[in-house]
């Protein structure tokens, strides 16, 4: 058997998984939802637990004919990263690695892994059991898997897969070993047959397969900086705040730590319609004028494929301010999204109770509508059960913010009138639109 254990201190464990792992266990039962991207961080906390970071490395998939002979842990100590790796040279050395390393699962640590729950902790626990060993390692549901708490990562950045290597890359990892798995399984089974006759290759397929082991626990370490991305909307907010610039509010806050990357996301927004244009007569002055789409409806702009940003939109697409801009850069959240001034309509849900007077392009409710004469009046449909208000306005994808105003009804893209928000608006409203953002 071979051993390594040594200090790491180039490298840090992302303060993100403080986040959480230092919450209530059941966090590690409930990774974050894939629609909403939400985890209770909201339940009492309790102790804060230390992340042991593993890998296993075995000879095949079905742990009733195969063995692992390789386990790699990293773990927080004083003096920085404590990386051990335990090496079997064969079968027979098999339950001394399992035991060296259960006993390196203290009663503080937390086991985090990269699809642990689907392989490594069943295989270990398997082969645990075939050996009639005395130990056991914690149940899956008690560890924390990063392939289920990022599951979110792949359509956030617009990759390819969702596997480890891939989002290492994301979070600027650069990995040394260029083997996958399949490999470094030849590998071993040719170390076996050649440790004790050929040092000299023996010597570097173990220098292999011990670098791939490596480098799968180093990138793993770096993976919960992607967290605050997959799991924003349980993130705490500080000095909420918004300002207004020539025609563009600006909403802006700041997260507890730094992101490692930008996200950006920028979405056209449709232009103000004849029917909810401002008259000079009535305002004074110019409607605001861009170009977009008069459908009501919102257009999607895909993020780039390899940075996972949108840093322009086509001058044929929306000129001007009219379209939703949403950064995380470093501990900054900054939202920008265009004052529309105009007149658009607010749409009365009991629609039969009410008339429409086509010429003043207006509802009224049935109590009022004896003193209208018959020909001038007419029931009102879902689209017509309306009354007309001038201002400025916000967009908004939900109708967090009332009363909520529209173009036509069906409209998915709603507007409330224009004013400052507190410190919790401005979450849900940056939260609203990063949920729907990032759906597109």
């Amino acid at each position: 058997m071979k051993t390594v254990d040594q200090i790491i201190t180039d490298i840090q464990i992302p303060e993100a998984l403080s986040l959480l792992l230092g919450k209530s266990s059941n966090l590690l039962e409930s990774p974050c939802d894939k629609e909403t991207g939400e985890t209770p961080f909201s339940e009492p906390a309790r102790m804060p637990r230390r992340p042991l970071f593993f890998d296993i490395e075995t000879t095949g998939l079905r742990s009733l004919s195969c063995y692992i002979y390789l386990i790699g842990c990293l773990t927080e100590t004083g003096d920085g990263l404590r990386f051990r790796q335990w090496f079997a040279e064969n079968a027979d050395e098999e339950p001394e690695i399992i035991r060296l390393f259960c006993e390196a699962i203290e009663q503080d640590t937390v086991l985090v892994h990269y699809n642990g729950n689907t392989f490594d902790i069943p295989f270990l626990q398997e082969r645990i059991r075939l050996h009639k060993m005395p130990l056991s390692v914690p149940k899956k549901e008690e560890t924390l898997d990063l392939f289920r708490h990022l599951s979110r990562a792949q359509k956030l950045f617009g990759l390819i897969n969702r596997k480890q290597p891939t989002l290492e890359k994301v979070v600027g990892y650069d990995r040394t070993d260029p083997y996958d798995g399949g490999t470094l399984v030849a590998f071993y089974s040719e170390y076996v047959g050649r440790c004790r006759f050929d040092k000299a290759r023996s010597e570097e397929l173990l220098a292999a397969l011990l670098l791939h082991n490596r480098d799968d626990i180093l990138g793993l370490s770096q993976l919960p900086a992607l967290l605050p991305y997959c799991c924003f909307a349980d993130l705490p907010f500080e000095d909420a705040g918004q300002a207004t610039d020539e025609g563009t509010v600006t909403f802006t806050a700041a997260l507890p730590f730094a992101l490692p990357k930008p996200f950006r996301k920028i979405l056209p927004l449709p232009e103000i319609p004849a029917s909810c244009r401002i008259h000079k007569t009535e305002a004074g002055g110019q409607a605001p004028v861009g170009s977009g789409t008069d459908s009501g409806q919102i257009i999607s702009v895909s993020p780039d494929a390899d940075s996972g940003q949108i840093v322009s939109v086509s001058p044929d697409v929306a000129p001007d301010n009219l379209y939703a801009d949403l950064l995380l850069s470093g501990r900054t959240v900054r939202l920008q999204v265009p004052v529309y001034k105009m007149a658009p309509y607010y749409f009365f849900e009991d629609y039969k109770n009410y008339y429409y007077l086509p010429v003043e392009d207006k509802a009224i409710h049935k109590s009022l509508a004896t003193f209208v004469a018959k020909e001038f009046r007419k029931p009102a449909t879902r689209e017509t059960a309306r009354q007309q208000k001038s201002g400025s306005f916000l967009p908004q994808v939900t109708e967090q913010i009332g009363p909520p105003f529209r173009f036509r009804h069906a409209d998915e893209l709603c507007f409330f009138e224009q004013c400052d928000l507190d410190a919790q608006n401005i979450r849900d409203y940056i939260l609203n639109w990063f949920r729907f953002l990032t759906a597109q």
